[in-house]
């Protein structure tokens, strides 16, 4: 296995580089590990695979497109792959179950053993005396493993490729080297067949994650050139927050336009707020936004006056709307608020809080009398979402309510 120093290989992305990339990449055999903008890494080295693993996991429950393509020139896809989760899954099942082999079930003439009683039936002469019957030779079962069996080479071949990936995440240890060469469309052609005709989930999960890495192996460039991960981390960024905070039904919150042309009606697209949280009889607008505020702490890198004046539209609609104070109640109030990723441990930040407020923003078109009206610009910490990872997190939802209001 190739010694991979991780903590060389980890960088995390900054506000003065043009390279976006976040996830896992090869180029030309040299390995690196980009975190996102804002992302702590941590000093112990166990801690730092933790991390790592955490960003994949991260990119796996985040990103929608699961396509295998090495990495070609330019960026053709905002989100691409190569197989990381069937690596992972080859490694954890080898860890805990060893070399797929197949049983073989022998039978045999014998005094003693697992007596097979239809085969000894049907092919042994039975003895009589005094009514009872009774066999002397019985027709015994014995399951034997059959070492070379040609999936059981392929696994060995998968295990390999699996751990001479992505194995120095896990541990120094490499397996054998697989004994049998390569053979794409042999390999393709069993695992499929194994696919169609076994029942056992496991071995059926298993056998799809052996094609998913042998149909990547196919590409001959796919051992020096491949990624997992995103360019536009921002995507990723807003699920996070809509997971955590928001409700499924945001779409009741859109403002809607039409126009009337020549006696017809047309709808327009929606404007759609990235998120819509509830917190008592309270609706808070979210707009989740990848900027660079928490890391540079420069102005120019906050929220643009486009993106204040589309917020303040999102909550004049909720305020004004008589159905959600039929909903929500008369003493509803609607509160806005933009979300920036920073990383919490910085000295320049105080207590280590992984929420901070760092001011609002208004427009000199309105009166800024109503809460709606003044967006207020929040640090997330970027490690604390991504460790939450989980559908409407109530602590953090009354956290950030108290922090926006106050």
């Amino acid at each position: 296995m190739r010694k991979v120093d991780i903590r060389s290989k980890c960088r995390v992305n900054s506000n003065r580089e043009m390279d976006t990339f976040v996830g896992l990449r090869c180029n030309d055999g040299d390995i690196s590990i980009n975190f996102p903008l804002g992302y702590h890494i941590s000093e112990d080295d166990n801690e730092l695979r933790k991390d790592i693993m955490l960003l994949l996991t991260t990119l796996s429950a985040n990103t929608e497109r699961k396509e295998s393509e090495i990495l070609k020139q330019g960026n053709a896809f905002d989100e691409v792959e190569f197989p990381l989760q069937s690596y992972m899954y080859l490694i954890k099942d080898f860890f805990v179950r060893g070399y797929y082999k197949e049983q073989e079930v022998l039978y045999k003439v014998a005094k003693s053993g697992k007596i097979n009683w239809n085969r000894t039936i049907k092919t042994q002469k039975p003895y009589v005396q005094d009514m009872d019957v009774f066999y002397l030779d019985f027709v015994t079962k014995k399951n034997s493993v059959k070492e070379n069996e040609l999936i059981t080479l392929i696994h060995e071949y998968c295990v390999y490729e699996s751990f001479e990936r992505i194995g120095w995440l896990y541990t120094e240890m490499m397996p054998k080297k697989p004994v049998i060469v390569k053979q794409e469309r042999v390999f393709c052609s069993v695992l499929k067949d194994k696919i169609a005709n076994t029942f056992n989930d496991k071995n059926r999960m298993l056998f799809r994650h052996m094609l998913a890495i042998i149909d990547f192996e196919g590409d001959k460039d796919s051992d020096k050139n491949y990624r997992y991960g995103t360019y536009r981390f921002e995507y990723i960024w807003e699920k996070m927050i809509d997971k955590v905070f928001g409700v499924e039904n945001k779409a009741d919150y859109f403002p809607k336009t039409t126009w009337y042309v020549n006696g017809s009606k047309y709808d327009n697209a929606s404007l759609e707020p990235d998120t819509i949280m509830l917190y008592g009889t309270d609706v808070y607008v979210l707009d989740a936004k990848y900027y660079k505020y928490g890391v540079t702490g420069k102005t120019w890198d906050l929220p643009e006056s486009t993106s204040i004046n589309k917020q303040i539209t999102y909550g004049e609609y909720i305020a004004k709307e008589y159905k959600f104070k039929k909903k929500h109640g008369e003493n509803m109030k609607v509160y806005n608020a933009f979300l920036m990723p920073f990383d919490s441990l910085k000295s320049k930040y105080p207590d280590n809080a992984n929420m901070l407020k760092v001011g609002e923003a208004v427009s000199n078109w309105k009166d800024n009398t109503e809460e709606y009206q003044k967006i207020q610009g929040i640090l997330i910490d970027v490690k604390t979402l991504m460790s939450i990872n989980v559908r409407q997190e109530m602590k953090e939802i009354e956290k950030l309510a108290k922090l926006i209001e106050n």
